[in-house]
This record gives structure tokens, C-alpha cells and sequence, in this order.
């Protein structure tokens, strides 16, 4: 099989007719995993920012984002944020967010 001049500077477009591959496409999307991620973050985040018993215009200040995102933080809409945002954060709160990896146990 010969493979034309467009086929050889875009092969993806010619194995999948020019469509995402279904596997690459699902990266993009929220998973499972990530959103549970994002929860635990958002949630030790909430209480941290609660402790500090400030005003949600002084929380905003003081992690450099606007007002009505403090409200969403406290409210728990956690996935409006990105996991490196929530990470960032932490940092400007002084924390340091440690990441783990384990394979998990297998019985």
C-alpha cells in the first residue's frame, strides 16, 4: 500500500478520517480518579480557609482569585477548579501538598 503525500504529514487523519482517536479524546474528559482528587483537595482546603476565620474578600486577596470563587470553594463546587489550581492554593497558603503512588492490593 502506497500512502499519499497528505497521509504521510497526518497520519492520524488518515486512520482515523480525520476524528480524534476515542482513547485520546477520553484524556480530556473528567474522570473518576480526577474529580476524586479535586474533592479530597477542595475539601482540606475548605477547612484550612474556615480556621482562618477571614472574610471571603480577604480569603480572595489572599490566594490572588476573585470573590465569588472563594463562595465556590466554600460552597464545594470543586471541579470549577483544576487540580493545579487547588494545588496552588495550598501554596500560597503556606502548605505543601504531598502526591503518593502505590500499586493497590491485590488479594
Amino acid at each position: 500500500m502506497r500512502l499519499s503525500e497528505n497521509q504521510i504529514k497526518d497520519p492520524m487523519q488518515n486512520a482515523n478520517n480525520g476524528s480524534i482517536p476515542k482513547d485520546i479524546a477520553a484524556l480530556s474528559e473528567p474522570n473518576e480518579v480526577a474529580l476524586n482528587i479535586r474533592t479530597q483537595l477542595g475539601h482540606e482546603l475548605r477547612e484550612i480557609l474556615i480556621q482562618k476565620r477571614l472574610k471571603q474578600r480577604e480569603l480572595a486577596i489572599l490566594l490572588a482569585i476573585q470573590q465569588p470563587e472563594v463562595s465556590h470553594l466554600f460552597n464545594g463546587h470543586f471541579s470549577r477548579f483544576t487540580i493545579d489550581k487547588l494545588i496552588q492554593f495550598f501554596d500560597r497558603l503556606g502548605w505543601v501538598v504531598e502526591i503518593k503512588m502505590y500499586p493497590p492490593d491485590i488479594d
